[in-house]
């Protein structure tokens, strides 16, 4: 078994050649809202997309998102305007090819905001030893006195 260790969490995507789950299913949703956009008004997929509330109200304290709620916030990550969602999806070829780009970007500014999460994380100063306990008998520090105690046990 091999102890090599892995540098990045995206490594195994980058060496497999495939994007993370994230990327997939953003993918999925964007090609399927065009599919249902480039629909007939009068299919009923189309229309419970596009249906409002009748009667009754929404919860004021922090309502349940929607599925059109996270469409318009995972379209404005990937830089695709959702006032003009109409018009790009009715290309089919052309609103494949912005899926794609859009995605593809959203997939490399993710990957570089994980990078540079690591880079912060690894550059944080190491903790100093002016809170650490030493051993009196083989000059070990423990980051606490209930440490040094159960450590002092090993030497009896």
């Amino acid at each position: 078994m091999s102890s090599a260790r892995i540098e990045f969490p995206t490594h195994v995507l980058n060496t497999c050649g495939i994007m993370g789950i994230e990327a997939f299913l953003l993918k999925v949703q964007l090609r399927w809202v065009g599919h249902i956009m480039r629909m007939p008004d009068s299919r009923i997929p189309k229309q419970v997309f596009r249906g409002q509330l009748a009667s009754g109200k929404r919860l004021q304290c922090g309502p349940v998102l929607r599925y059109k709620d996270a469409l318009k916030v995972n379209l404005k990550q990937c830089g695709i305007d959702p006032s003009a969602l109409d018009d790009d999806t009715q290309d089919c070829s052309a609103w494949r090819t912005l899926c794609h780009e859009a995605v593809t970007q959203f997939e490399d500014s993710r990957v570089e905001a994980l990078a540079h999460k690591r880079a912060v994380q690894k550059g944080a100063q190491p903790r100093s030893n002016l809170s650490s306990w030493p051993c009196d008998s083989c000059s070990r520090f423990c980051s606490s006195r209930i440490g040094l105690h159960a450590h002092q046990q090993t030497h009896r």
